[in-house]
């Protein structure tokens, strides 16, 4: 082989890794595993910190009418006129 040859193996061994990391990053195989499912806000929705005893975080919950909220992990309904 000559030296003048050397630059395009080069080339070709750069092109193939290329490809090579283009194609496993395209594989379905190669996506993350146990994402986190997400679905649409229903309406009226917003996250609030809960007042039930069981959560005491920042969930969604729902309008339930008069200004109160039911939260859609325990159901406790609050807000409203005391």
């Amino acid at each position: 082989m000559s030296a003048d040859f050397l630059p395009y193996m080069g080339a070709l061994l750069v092109a193939g890794a290329a490809a090579v990391t283009w194609a496993a990053r395209l594989a379905p195989s190669a996506g993350p595993k146990g994402t986190a499912g997400f679905s649409e806000m229903p309406p009226g929705g917003r996250y609030l910190v809960c007042a039930g005893p069981r959560c005491g975080e920042v969930l969604l919950h729902v309008p339930v009418g008069g200004g109160r909220w039911e939260c859609t992990r325990c159901s406790t309904v609050t807000g409203g006129a005391a």
